[in-house]
């Protein structure tokens, strides 16, 4: 068994499906690390009891209790909290930018690099923070996959997902429609009583330009919010479904980016990309 991006949603039914509060994951032979994040959050969240003793033991143990390890590629799991988004993702990037697969870019190229990590981490924890309301902040964590050139990303939370919030401004009425409308450009409605932080200036942009990255760079990115999902594959195909039936409460938004695959700074990807209307400044968007 595995637990990775491409069957989130069957394995989330399999986990909410447990009894007595114990998840037995004795039997994955590999967990990705958004697998990782949304066990971590169901433990924080509602205690469930972790039984593993299996292949994977010695990996979710390193994630969920251990100091990063610069040899190896993994980032282990940090629970976000207001107040320290810019903390976290300074220090997730630079965990990221210091593999040493990394090290013999370009200067140019590494910039280039920790501009889109910083910037896409950073939006997803915002929107995860200041939209959500999960009593268990977010829960970041991520891997380097060195034979795929590959980084995995993913931002975990137990709020009350999209539809909550964006039903109350736009005319959605199921979790994969509010997700498609939360990836259209300049569309953002946070909870009516938001956190205050002079971060949500960008609101409406986040996970617009997160997409358009993906997108562009040939990655891919899921995002699940209680019942529905939607995909965004390698061909910039996007694909939704309600109903997956998981029992899930909360949202999942887990990217794939490939280094190889930036022909832009992130500068001139917003100047080419993103600033189609005239008064739009970069200055405005989140860095």
């Amino acid at each position: 068994m595995e637990f990775r991006f491409d069957n989130i949603e069957y394995e989330l039914d399999n986990l909410i499906k447990t009894t007595n509060n114990i998840v037995d994951i004795s039997n994955y032979n590999f967990i990705e690390p958004v697998g990782m994040a949304i066990l971590y959050a169901l433990y924080e969240d509602e205690g469930i009891n972790l039984k593993n003793l299996g292949p994977t033991n010695s990996y979710m143990n390193v994630m969920f209790n251990k100091e990063y390890n610069s040899s190896k590629n993994y980032i282990p799991i940090e629970n976000v909290r207001h107040g320290s988004i810019e903390k976290n993702v300074k220090h997730i990037t630079d965990m990221i930018i210091d593999h040493k697969d990394f090290q013999n870019l370009s200067s140019t190229d590494r910039k280039d690099l920790y501009d889109y990590l910083y910037y896409m981490i950073g939006e997803v924890l915002n929107n995860a923070l200041h939209h959500s309301l999960s009593p268990i902040g977010a829960i970041i964590a991520g891997q380097y996959f060195p034979n795929l050139k590959k980084i995995q990303i993913c931002v975990v939370d137990r709020g009350v997902g999209f539809l909550s919030n964006l039903k109350r401004k736009y005319d959605v009425y199921s979790e994969s429609k509010a997700i498609i409308k939360a990836l259209e450009k300049e569309v953002s409605c946070p909870p009516e009583r938001p956190y205050s932080s002079s971060q949500v200036d960008h609101a409406g942009y986040g996970l617009f330009v997160l997409s358009e990255i993906i997108k562009r760079t040939q990655g891919r990115l899921k995002i699940i919010s209680n019942d529905g999902a939607v995909y965004l594959n390698e061909n910039g195909k996007l694909y939704s479904a309600d109903d997956i039936s998981t029992g899930w409460k909360g949202s999942i938004v887990v990217f794939e980016f490939y280094e190889k695959n930036i022909n832009l700074s992130k500068d001139e990807f917003f100047r080419t990309y993103i600033f189609t209307d005239e008064g739009e400044d970069i200055e405005d968007i989140f860095f």
